[in-house]
């Protein structure tokens, strides 16, 4: 009769025809059962976004055995199941009671429960069919079995398959569900509406098993909490982009129901599924117990407490996870053409975890989580701070509430329409404020852990070569532990098991990265932005074919804090033929301690820093008003201290601040205290930031240092969407520029429409210190060159699909802004060492050829430049150096050399090729025999190319730049070189440099970014060399404090910076000439820089900014104002008794130089059409100075 009841229990037009039992044996077999729907959704407790329709079974068999039910289950045996199921746009009906449940009558926990409990089930098949709207899927399992298990997972007794608790009046069972093979299939609906495109999608898994957990209370049978974990083994899933597109559609057309399902459940539930919330119900006992009993309730509750599951929570598990993703070079419905096919990537992933909590009690401990970890105690102190702000905000905003609404009772007598409106709406939500609790808020908690992770890439035009790895964990070369996992995150969402409106923190995620490396080849980056770009049109193609725009959603705000532990980012550089040794393959990036986040809970990202931060940029002229506008800036340039920054910093951007000045109303609604993504304002510190090159063999395998540890800070806003999304025109106003007074700050407010989309504040607190020789300059060089281009690739992928997408939208479609963003960037002092050539030994043959010195009598000299496209008279274009007497020793070429490649300290800007002829001249000075040489030198100018110094004597012509044409006559007067250096052999250990440290201080910068056009701004207020020669390069890098350490400001900045830069680019640079719309233009002012050189360093100096490749011609315009440069000749001296040469003072008062688009340098005090003169030259032989 039992038996009877249970089946019809679950089928429905039941037959007597269709039931062949027998009693007595124990047997029984029924046919063709249609099982009831509504029962079955109810036993397994399906989500509310799918619906069950049919479910039929071809023979049941059921196997009593009468005499050993205690210790042996009934077993029941289906042969094939078939359901058929269906999607719901919108939630159907909660499920109702479990029948299990319901059947026993909510009677207490007795024999009948546990021969229920115990039944064993065995499927042979189970095929399962799904129809969505976008797609249908069907699901086949093979060989399901069901059955209880002890603690162990073991098949046994049944009376060692639950754990009973007297005390707690609770029991705990045991059962595992296993299956052979399942096989997935999806493929979408084809109708005559639409015709969809789209690959089938196929996944077959070996043998899982789910191991499931229930606590039950013995008094009603109800289930208090349940634990769920479904482990699957090694998976291997080999997918085309095709395929992914398919499955990102499909989860995308069912994303929406279900999460109205999920807000649906959230809103039901009831207080029994809370787990922990809900106190153990003591049950009843006898009033004498004999100690053995007592005992033996002891050891049970302790064995409960080993196995107990204090809240109801998912799990999954996957051994090992190989996910292989490849283009499908045969597909027909490629959104866009791609510059590379062929490519495929390879995710592998082992000991896979992820972790679903969805009745947690808000702020309580996680102690007893199944992978409780540290990283999961480093987000519990995070959001237990957030919930501690929650609540202080909740508390202020009731008091608020209460104000306004004593004000509003006392006024009620005659009350204006306003008053009347506000009385009435805090009327409506009294009844909420008094019921408001904090403990009945509950959280779902989706936590995911992936110990070891690696992704590799590979392109079909790669050579044989194994695929190249971009992602992977260094957990064992750090000495880690083994169990830190590479990726840690969890998601939490608060909630009210009523669904009542009260305010709700708002959701948080936790990101942990601990040891992760990620490699960026440039042909890798190429092919995956192209394989995002297609699925990314692919969807939107998708959502729009089934009216899926989720546009109109508001982006939510969600706390977010991601912490990363020993991060690496590496860059290489493709190499083409073979290259110097000592030429390093790669840069990487490091970081010790990194914390990215939009809340105030993190060390170094609270208000306070922020405030500190501004206080620091705002000490600098240049980020001040009416600097701003000046040069290097201009008026059309972006503020670089947004006021979105003041007034977070001062807390004047929150809910509760426009609430007490008036703004908003008060109220205790579940959105009162949220806020929009758009003003989200992130953090990013690196207590440990530091840059090394890679891949050279004098590094013997390891990383050579760039750039030293130093802590970096970085501050990013949206002022462009923070606008948007505020719905008060008065607060307009009180956006724009941090002026120091508030009459400036009136003029700099830029407009509504003036404001970036991305604002960002970049602050180097500690000291800076780089170094680098001319190889690892070189490669620099050259891997900016490659970042450039693949800038332009990425830019060029990006815009083929905007222009498929603007081709097919129809003319209602309106026009995007550009893209637009200001960087600003404060460094307080840094070094830069250069790493050159080691200096000769000073040891100076007995004789000299140099007889003679310069005449005081005869002082001045002229710089004579000859017009575009011609030459001096007396020097007809020709090879690159004529002479009038002698044949020029190497010693002269050497001299030369050494003076035309220095004075200009900031780099390779004048290396390009020109097209203009110059003849320098100098007349009416007496000269000594080695000076003579220089008498006469025609330079075209055309021919200049970068070369060695040192290898003069074979290629028999040098390279030049700017100081060429300035120091030929500014340094002849006390320049005496012996005609021997070439001859005289040095030994010099090749691990010894000759080191020229650039001290800088109060470096400022800005970047602004709009549309095509891109400005870099650059303010250094002190340059200061300081030249240690020669080190042993061991030693040096080894202790950095020679020559090392802050620049001391000495007072002369007061004048203003030293170095101004302005280098513009894109259409907007058209103005200044055609070419720098492509090329860019650049503007350099010196003024008041003073600096003392060796000559044996500006030698070195040449030689290290030489580079083979080639260069493009780079507009600029120079001007150059007050500059003093000391000089002393460091070189071999005539003999040991020679006294040491008179250091000779230069001194530049105005010069401007001037390159065009042809590459021809204009030089003199002002621009005058093509040809400019030095008015003014006079040099003073006695004091050793001269002045232009």
């Amino acid at each position: 009769v039992t038996a009877n009841v249970k089946v019809r229990l679950f089928a429905k037009n039941l037959s007597p025809d269709k039931i062949n039992l027998s009693t007595l044996k124990g047997e029984g077999q029924l046919t063709n059962l249609e099982l009831d729907e509504e029962v079955l959704q109810n036993m397994l407790d399906l989500p509310t976004w799918l619906a069950i329709n049919r479910v039929g079974c071809n023979k049941a068999a059921i196997r009593i055995p009468w005499t050993k039910l205690k210790t042996h289950p009934i077993t029941l045996s289906l042969d094939k199941v078939e359901m058929e199921m269906s999607t719901c746009d919108e939630p159907r009906p909660p499920n109702g009671p479990s029948p299990i449940a319901t059947a026993s009558g909510q009677s207490e926990y007795g024999f009948a429960e546990k021969v229920v409990e115990g039944i064993s089930l065995s499927i042979n098949s189970i095929v399962i069919r799904i129809s969505a709207k976008a797609f249908n899927a069907s699901f086949e399992l093979s060989q399901l079995q069901v059955y209880s298990v002890n603690t162990s997972w073991i098949p046994s007794d049944l009376r060692f398959t639950r754990i009973q608790d007297p005390t707690r009046g609770e029991i705990l069972t045991f059962k595992e569900v296993s299956w052979q093979m399942i096989r997935i299939e999806a493929d979408a609906i084809q109708s005559g509406g639409h015709e969809t495109l789209s690959a089938p999608i196929r996944l077959i898994t070996n043998q899982s098993k789910i191991r499931v957990t229930l606590k039950r209370r013995m008094k009603d049978c109800n289930v208090v909490a349940s634990k769920l974990i479904l482990i699957l083994d090694d998976l291997l899933w080999v997918l085309t982009d095709s395929q992914l597109k398919a499955m990102v559609q499909y989860a995308k057309s069912l994303s929406e129901a279900m999460e109205k399902s999920a807000q649906q459940r959230k809103s039901m539930a009831s207080e029994s599924s809370q787990g922990a919330s809900a106190p153990p119900s003591a049950q009843p006992t006898r009033a004498q117990q004999s100690a053995t009993s007592a005992d033996q309730n002891a050891n049970m509750a302790k064995l409960f407490s080993a196995y107990d599951v204090c809240e109801t929570s998912h799990h999954l598990q996957i051994t090992h996870l190989d996910l292989h993703i490849c283009d499908d070079i045969h597909s027909r419905d490629r959104v866009m053409n791609k510059r590379i096919t062929g490519g495929a990537m390879q995710l592998s992933f082992s000991s896979i975890t992820l972790d679903y909590y969805p009745f947690h009690r808000a702020g309580e401990n996680c102690l007893h989580w199944m992978h409780y970890s540290e990283a999961t105690k480093s987000r519990e102190g995070w959001a237990r701070s957030l919930l501690e702000e929650f609540r202080s905000s909740v508390d202020m905003l009731r008091s608020a509430v209460k104000d306004h609404q004593s004000i509003s009772a006392q006024s009620q007598s005659s009350p204006t329409h306003g008053t009347l409106s506000l009385y009435l709406h805090l009327h409506n939500i009294t009844p909420q404020f008094r019921v408001f609790s904090y403990n009945s808020i509950l959280q779902s908690s989706h936590v995911l852990s992936l110990p070891p992770v690696c992704l590799e890439v590979s392109t079909a035009d790669q050579r044989r070569s194994s695929p190249k790895t971009m992602i992977s964990c260094n957990k064992k070369s750090l000495y880690l532990p083994q169990e830190m996992p590479a990726i840690h995150a969890e998601l939490t969402e608060y909630y009210y098991p009523d669904g009542k409106d009260s305010p709700i923190p708002c959701p948080n995620l936790y990101v942990q990265l601990n040891a992760l490396q990620l490699v960026l080849d440039p042909r890798s980056l190429v092919w995956l932005n192209l394989f995002a770009l297609d699925l990314k049109q692919s969807l939107e193609q998708f959502m729009e074919l089934y009216k899926l725009d989720d546009s109109q959603k508001p982006d939510e705000h969600v706390d977010i804090r991601v912490d990363g532990l020993m991060l690496k980012v590496t860059l290489i550089w493709t190499q083409e033929g073979a290259a110097h040794a000592d030429l390093p393959r790669s840069i990487s990036v490091q970081m010790s301690e990194m914390v990215a986040t939009n809340t105030r809970h993190s060390p170094g990202c609270s208000r306070s820093s922020l405030e500190s931060l501004l206080s620091a940029f705002q000490e600098e002229a240049f980020f001040s008003f009416p600097s701003t506008t000046s040069f290097p800036r201009d008026k059309d340039s972006f503020p670089v201290l947004h006021a979105v920054f003041q007034r977070h910093a001062y807390e004047q951007d929150t809910h509760l601040h426009d609430v007490y000045r008036g703004l908003v109303p008060a109220s205790l609604t579940a959105d009162a205290l949220k806020m929009p993504a758009a003003s989200d304002l992130w953090a990013l510190h690196f207590s440990q930031f530091w840059v090394d090159y890679e891949g050279m063999s004098s590094g013997r395998g390891r990383p050579i240092p760039f750039v030293d540890s130093f802590p970096l800070t970085l501050w990013m806003c949206q002022p462009a969407r923070h606008l948007q999304h505020r719905h008060r025109p008065c607060s307009l106003d009180s956006l724009g520029s941090l002026g120091p007074s508030p009459s400036s700050s009136s003029s700099s407010v830029p407009s509504s429409g003036e404001h970036p989309d991305v604002q960002i504040l970049v602050h180097v607190q500690k000291h800076l210190s780089v170094q680098m020789t001319h190889l690892q300059y070189v490669f620099l060089l050259r891997l900016q060159h490659c970042m450039k281009e693949l800038q332009l690739t990425l830019q060029q992928d990006l815009q083929q699909p905007a222009g498929d997408r603007s081709t097919q939208r129809t003319s209602t479609s309106h026009r995007t802004e550009p893209f637009s963003a200001c960087v600003g960037i404060l460094v307080k002092s840094a070094e830069v060492a250069l790493l050159l050539k080691p200096v000769p030994d000073g040891t100076a043959p007995t004789s000299s050829p140099m007889g003679s010195d310069l005449s005081p009598s005869d002082s001045h000299g002229t710089i004579e430049a000859g017009r575009e496209g011609g030459a001096h008279p007396e020097n007809p274009p020709g090879p690159l150096v004529e002479r009038t007497g002698a044949e020029m020793c190497p010693v002269d070429q050497l001299v030369s050399v050494s003076i035309l490649n220095v004075l200009y300290f900031s780099g390779r800007l004048m290396r390009d090729r020109s097209q203009t002829n110059f003849a320098v001249s100098f007349k009416n000075m007496k000269k000594s025999p080695s000076l003579q040489s220089l008498d006469n030198i025609s330079i075209d100018s055309y021919l200049l190319e970068d070369c060695d110094a040192y290898s003069l004597l074979e290629r028999g012509k040098y390279s030049v730049n700017l100081s060429s044409y300035i120091l030929i006559c500014l340094c002849l007067s006390k320049l005496h070189y012996s005609y021997t250096v070439m001859a005289k052999s040095f030994e010099i250990d090749k691990n010894t440099v000759s080191v020229l440290v650039l001290k800088v201080h109060s470096v400022c910068g800005s970047l602004d970014i709009r549309g095509e056009n891109t400005a870099v701004a650059l303010d250094v207020g002190q340059v200061r060399p300081s030249q240690l020669g020669n080190v042993s390069l061991r030693q040096y890098l080894s202790n950095r404090s020679l020559g090392s350490g802050p620049v001391v400001n000495s007072g002369t900045g007061a004048s203003g910076p030293e170095v101004k830069v302005r280098l513009e680019s894109g259409p907007s640079a058209a103005a200044h000439s055609p070419l720098s719309e492509h090329n860019g233009f650049l503007q350099c002012r010196l003024h008041a820089l003073s600096a003392d050189f060796l000559m044996s360093t500006l030698r070195n100096l040449g030689h290290f900014l030489e580079d083979d490749s080639a260069s493009q011609v780079l507009p600029m315009e120079i001007n150059i104002r007050d500059i003093h440069v000391n000089l002393k000749d460091d070189g071999p001296r005539d003999s040991a008794s020679d006294p040491d040469p008179t250091p000779m003072a230069l001194h530049i008062d105005s010069l401007l130089i001037h390159r065009r688009d042809d590459g021809s340098f204009n030089i003199g005090r002002e621009c005058l059409s093509c040809t400019l003169s030095l008015s003014h030259c006079v040099l003073d032989v006695d004091t050793c100075t001269l002045t232009i």
